[in-house]
Formats: structure tokens, C-alpha cells, sequence
């Protein structure tokens, strides 16, 4: 399915009925556990509200003993990730295979009922939504949530202030927990830094380039050269992929060092993209020293 055709997909019918759930009462005072199942309050164009669909996920998880009996919606829900981000709409709608969960206690029975009885459900992770996943340094280990059942790939769609959609493919087991929305802001700042300080090209370093979106804005933007830098080599394979869905064949390097050790001097500017929590003031004296602009996004 093309891009805008998918992001078409997300929006509701005129024929779906919205419903709220009281998110800090029971769950099992509010809904018939017996008649709670994959065609609960589906609409005929095969959407069903969010609140129905995490009620759904929630009553699994209640009959697994994973969260208790009185569990509520608000308290004990796992952590649902969109397998497609577009970030102008947060639908309220869900159609089969679009919900990623994350949680610390899932087991391998649940998820196997979690894909077989809630449609909407594509992969089940384990782990901690406060785990920093990927590789945080050159002392760290690469870290990953546990895939239990399911597809694991996430796609974000960013908007931009130059009109062109950027388009991010990631593995939600192994990449950091972002957003199109937080990265749409990145790319925002980025924009008015630029607009702000009169820089229009030139080469550029992506000293912390993950999954790609700012360098691949940059070069875009106008940048002759773009250099993509990141410590993680299962973030430079994925780099890879991204370059090439956003059509991006040339005016690129690609290194896989951690940061101080990058070897690169008269660059234009310097992008630093750091793990939330990081602190960047060696990291930003060693860009200064390489770039004649330096930005933290």
C-alpha cells in the first residue's frame, strides 16, 4: 500500500461509533467479559474504537494473571505503539494488525492469545518502555526488547516545513522509542536553525544519526553532503533502508564509531541527536571542534 493511501486508512468511517471507557475503574465493572471478544463493537468498515481494543487486551492480560482482577485501563494497560505513525492523525479507530504492546510482564502464552484473539494486535514485546534500548555508549551493550509473537516493524511518517514527507522504517524491539510527532519537532528546530543562523547548504554531520531522519532532512533541505554517524551497527543497517525508501542514492557517507572517535574536520554544521538523559557537553566540544555550527536537537 502507498504511503497516502495508508495514512487514508487510519481515518474513521462516518459509521464508527466512538465509546469511552472510565480509565480508572475496573475494567470487569464496566464490560461482560463473555461477550468481550474480536467483533466486540466492530464497525462494518472492520475498525473498532481504542478503548474496546485495549479493554480487549486488558481482559487477556486480567485471565493471564499478568495485572490483577480489579485492573483498570488507566493504571495497568500495556504500552500500545502504532506499526504506522502519521502524525497529524491519532486515530481513535483500530483496524487489524496496527497495535505493537510493550509491557515487562507479558509471557509467551499471552502474547499467543493476544495475536490470536485481538485482530488488531501485530507484535508483542517484553520489556520496560523506561529501557533504553539500542546501544547508549562505546561502554554499553546493544540492548533490545524481547520479541514474544508478531511483526516487530514500525513505520513513521514525518511531515516537514519543506513540504516533503519523510518516511522512517524501524524494529520496534531494537530501535528507541520515538514518535513521528517528537520527531517532527527535531525536524522543526532543525529547520529554524538553519532559516535562523542563514545556512542553506554545505556538509553536514549526523554525528548521532540513528534511524536517519535529520540527516536525510538535511540533504534534502539542500545539504551537498551529508555525513551519518552512529555507534550502533544495527542502526546503520536500518540507515541504510531509510536512504534508499526516501529515494536518496548519493551525497552521503555512512560511519560506525562512536562519536569521539569520529574523524571528520571542516564540516558546516554538526547535528548531535543524543539518548534522552545524555550528557552532551563533551560530545558538543568535540562537534565544535569539527563544524563550524553545532545544534542539539
Amino acid at each position: 500500500m502507498e504511503i497516502d493511501e495508508k495514512i487514508k486508512s487510519l481515518e474513521e468511517c462516518e459509521k464508527c461509533r466512538d465509546v469511552q471507557i472510565k480509565k480508572f475503574s475496573p475494567l470487569k465493572d464496566l464490560i461482560d467479559f463473555e461477550i468481550l471478544d474480536g467483533e466486540y463493537m466492530r464497525c462494518e468498515c472492520g475498525k473498532r474504537p481504542l478503548d474496546i481494543v485495549m479493554s480487549h487486551i486488558l481482559k487477556i492480560m486480567i485471565e493471564e494473571g499478568i495485572v490483577p482482577e480489579k485492573a483498570t485501563l488507566r493504571r495497568n494497560s500495556p504500552v500500545p505503539l502504532s506499526g504506522f505513525y502519521y502524525s497529524s492523525l491519532n486515530p481513535q479507530f483500530i483496524g487489524e494488525k496496527a497495535l505493537i504492546l510493550l509491557h515487562p510482564d507479558f509471557t509467551k502464552d499471552a502474547a499467543s492469545r493476544l495475536i490470536e484473539e485481538v485482530p488488531e494486535v501485530k507484535c508483542v514485546l517484553k520489556g520496560s518502555p523506561q529501557s533504553t534500548v539500542g546501544q547508549l555508549d562505546k561502554d554499553s551493550q546493544i540492548s533490545h526488547f524481547e520479541i514474544l509473537e508478531g511483526d516487530d516493524t514500525q513505520i513513521n511518517v514525518m511531515r516537514t516545513l519543506i513540504r516533503e514527507k519523510i518516511v522512517l522504517v524501524k524494529r520496534q524491539s531494537r530501535h528507541h522509542i520515538e514518535v513521528a510527532m517528537t520527531t517532527e519537532d527535531k525536524l522543526v528546530r532543525l529547520h529554524n536553525f538553519l532559516n535562523n543562523n542563514g545556512i542553506k547548504n554545505g556538509t553536514a554531520i549526523d554525528g548521532m544519526c540513528g534511524l536517519g531522519a535529520l540527516g536525510i532532512y538535511l540533504l534534502k533541505f539542500g545539504f551537498e553532503k551529508v555525513i551519518f554517524n552512529d555507534i550502533n551497527p544495527e542502526m546503520i543497517e536500518a540507515l541504510k533502508n531509510n536512504l534508499e525508501i526516501n529515494g536518496i542514492s548519493d551525497g552521503y557517507e555512512i560511519f560506525n564509531e562512536a562519536f569521539e572517535d569520529l574523524e571528520f574536520g571542516d564540516a558546516d554544521l554538526c547535528v548531535i541527536d543524543a539518548f534522552p538523559g545524555v550528557d552532551v557537553e563533551k560530545i558538543v566540544k568535540k562537534a565544535e571542534k569539527m563544524a563550524e555550527n553545532v545544534i542539539v536537537i
